[in-house]
């Protein structure tokens, strides 16, 4: 019995050493995020032959997912879906890099309340989202994981047109014996992986002046003309270093290279796409090559020209040590014939009078200050509002870059590069293929925000920087209008300026109940300039200004309205957010937006101004309703809560 008893343990002692081993190789695979709030943990695994992604959050509810493919810059695939009624603290993002998931990063979206989720991936998902069984978490299952070995990046899924057999044909572009690309029998070059869910619909850019790629089999053929790049550690010299960590084959060459005429290259089952940019810091012009899980490669160079021949490595070997052309010292392969022109003879390309390029298109400069970019065509701020919840806003942390993607059917941007250098953005390049248009913004600051608002009119559309500071540090100057010796609008015995000053003191006191940094121009009825007040707030240094008046129409008119500086380039937006919340909190009419160039508070304030009508005195409806406590507290509390989601919006 005993001896039996013995077996018995010895027995279950190897199976729980076996289960041991077992769970501490997927336990290598499983991190997670704390959150906080609403949304208390993020969480990543590993099975066999999946990749689950955990949110774990008070609500459960998806109201939409998608899948955006690699398209211009952006070199992976972006899973995004939203859950309703829920938020987080602040903007998360949650660094992964396990299997293919890259980084995981989750954002507040408002009307309705929502959390935005991207997860970003080296591959095209097959993937089931779903609550879980509890109700206690958002569920991701990507299906197609190959074991606990990180070589996802090359393993297609189903819905991929382009698996990675099909390198197999060496030199005939259309080989039948690769029959997965039903859509058309084009040559496996030309369906790299980047086209993602739009299929062949992404147009492919090879080539960026002397630099171009081509497929060769199961091998990409990067060419670099005109200039001999070789492993070196000198600075003066044209040369190349692999950086593993990022998964980059980076070239950098001395100076500014005026021959490129893209920003960047798409990919393909090898690399995920080419970036080029000119680093002024360092004055070297900079290509990135970026790459899978790994890679293996070599380099030549023959009559000034580069060639760089990349195959997709096995496990995690990516040493760029050649077998068949080690790379020599400087002069690898002279051949016989001399190096032809081993500088490069720039074509400049001159700027037109919007000051960027011709590629780039309905783009202009912006004033130099807050407004980076102008994007004017003809009726495009209707199409933006109609379709202003289709733009997504990547942010990379890790870059340093922010990307816009819209709907083409908003605007056609083109495909181009600028170099701005300035104290917002180094570079902008823009992108677009048959169904979106890209515009991604290098930023010079990597903590800067950006965002696209209204213009001045209803062809302009502008981005701009955001503000920097929370609300609680953002000063806001009220301005009850008139005051003291100017009664402004009278009506019998009423006078404007009583009302005004009630209002806007009531308004003063619910925002500082909320931790805004809030004064006024006057806070009794004395007289104040008009110069005076704008000067106030100037002096100040304040992020919004807000006049507070009540009007006199002609006959018939009643309700609200709301007045802006004309090139103000946030003034409309702001001024519209006011005036819809005061119809829609007080139940006025809606006598509209006015432009106003004359009126000296909005136009000599420095910072964004409204001035807001909340009633009209001239109507006796309107006047019965401005004689009652609870309508002006209603129009202080309206004002409040727009001044909050205003500060909140910068």
């Amino acid at each position: 019995m005993k001896k039996i008893m013995s077996i018995l343990l010895s027995f279950l002692l190897i199976i729980s050493v076996f289960l041991n081993m077992s769970l501490s190789v997927y336990a290598l695979n499983e991190v997670e995020k704390s959150v906080g709030g609403e949304v208390s943990k993020i969480q990543y695994s590993q099975t066999s032959d999946s990749e689950v992604v955990k949110i774990l959050t008070s609500s459960t509810k998806i109201a939409k997912h998608y899948v955006i493919p690699p398209e211009g810059s952006i070199t992976y695939y972006r899973l995004i879906f939203e859950i309703s009624d829920t938020s987080v603290p602040n903007t998360v993002r949650f660094d992964v890099n396990k299997g293919s998931v890259g980084q995981i990063r989750l954002a507040n979206l408002s009307d309705p309340k929502r959390t935005n989720v991207v997860v970003e991936l080296n591959k095209n998902p097959d993937y089931s989202l779903q609550s879980s069984s509890d109700g206690k978490a958002v569920v991701l299952t990507i299906k197609g994981f190959k074991g606990t070995g990180n070589t996802s990046g090359t393993a297609t899924p189903t819905p991929t047109p382009t698996p990675t057999t099909t390198p197999k044909p060496s030199t005939t572009p259309t080989p039948s014996a690769t029959p997965k690309p039903s859509t058309s029998a084009t040559p496996a070059p030309s369906n790299p992986a980047s086209s993602g869910n739009q299929g062949t619909q992404a147009s492919v850019i090879k080539q960026s002046g002397p630099l171009s790629w081509e497929m060769s089999g199961n091998t990409c053929i990067v060419t670099l003309k005109g200039t001999s790049v070789t492993q070196t550690s000198s600075t003066s010299a044209p040369r190349y270093e692999l950086r593993e960590k990022e998964k980059i084959l980076q070239i950098t060459i001395p100076g500014k290279d005026n021959r490129f005429t893209n920003g960047f290259l798409t990919g393909n089952d090898i690399i995920r796409g080419i970036l080029i940019n000119y680093n002024k810091e360092s004055n070297s012009t900079i290509i990135r090559i970026s790459y899978f899980n790994s890679i293996t490669f070599t380099s030549s160079v023959s009559n000034g020209n580069t060639v760089f021949n990349i195959k997709a490595g096995s496990a995690s070997t990516q040493t760029p040590a050649p077998s068949a052309t080690p790379s020599p010292s400087t002069t690898p392969k002279p051949s016989t014939t001399p190096k032809p022109s081993q500088t490069p003879t720039p074509t400049e390309t001159t700027d037109p009078s919007r000051g960027v390029p011709s590629s780039m298109k309905n783009v202009e400069l912006g004033d130099g200050s807050s407004v980076v970019l102008k994007i004017i065509n003809n009726g495009i701020v209707s199409r933006y509002l109609n379709s202003k919840s289709d733009i997504i806003t990547d942010e990379n942390e890790k870059s340093g870059t922010v990307t816009f993607m819209m709907p083409k059917s908003i605007v056609d941007l083109g495909s181009g590069n600028l170099v701005l250098n300035n104290s917002l953005v180094k570079t902008v390049a823009t992108y677009t293929t048959l169904q979106n248009s890209f515009l991604m913004l290098d930023k010079t600051n990597a903590g800067q925000k950006f965002k696209i608002i209204e213009g001045s009119g209803s062809n302009e559309l502008l981005v701009v920087a955001e503000n920097s500071g929370t609300s609680g540090s953002k000063l806001v100057v009220l301005d009850p209008g008139h005051g003291g010796s100017d009664p402004g609008g009278t009506v019998g015995t009423y006078y404007e300026k009583d009302y005004n000053l009630d209002i806007a003191m009531k308004c003063m006191e619910i925002l500082k109940s909320k931790g805004v940094n809030v004064e006024s121009t006057r806070t009794t009825d004395v007289f104040v300039s008009l110069d005076d007040r704008a000067e106030y707030a100037n002096k100040r240094n304040a992020a919004l200004f807000v006049s507070i008046h009540n009007n006199i129409m002609p006959d018939g008119y009643k309700g609200s309205m709301a007045l802006y500086y004309p090139t103000s380039y946030n003034g409309k937006a702001y001024a519209n957010i006011i005036l819809n919340n005061l119809v829609k909190d007080l139940g006025t009419g809606n006598i509209g937006l006015k432009a106003n160039g004359n009126l000296v508070v909005v136009r000599k304030t420095k910072m964004p101004a409204v001035l807001a009508e909340i009633a009209c005195m001239s109507h006796p409806d309107d006047m019965a309703k401005l004689n009652t406590s609870s309508f002006r507290q209603k129009a202080a509390e309206s004002l409040a809560n727009s001044i909050i989601q205003i500060l909140n919006s910068m």
